[in-house]
């Protein structure tokens, strides 16, 4: 995954940020400090969240910026 690339949440996640199509576009990684190294920052159903890195493994990729 890379910034620009449109990814479709897991159900879980949707559920719990209330985003009702889970279509989102990451925007940016955030650096951590710790062993986790970063998060994204998305753009998802007209709002900005934070999510770890976590949605790599369980989101998919619905089109990417190549």
């Amino acid at each position: 995954m890379k910034v620009g690339d449109i990814i479709s949440l897991p159900h879980g996640c949707r559920r719990h940020w209330g985003l009702p199509t889970g279509i989102a576009l990451l925007v940016r990684k955030l650096p951590r400090t710790d062993r986790l190294e970063y998060d994204w920052e998305l753009l998802v159903d007209g709002r900005i969240v934070e999510l770890g890195r976590q949605i790599e493994q369980s989101s998919e990729v619905l089109s990417g910026n190549d």
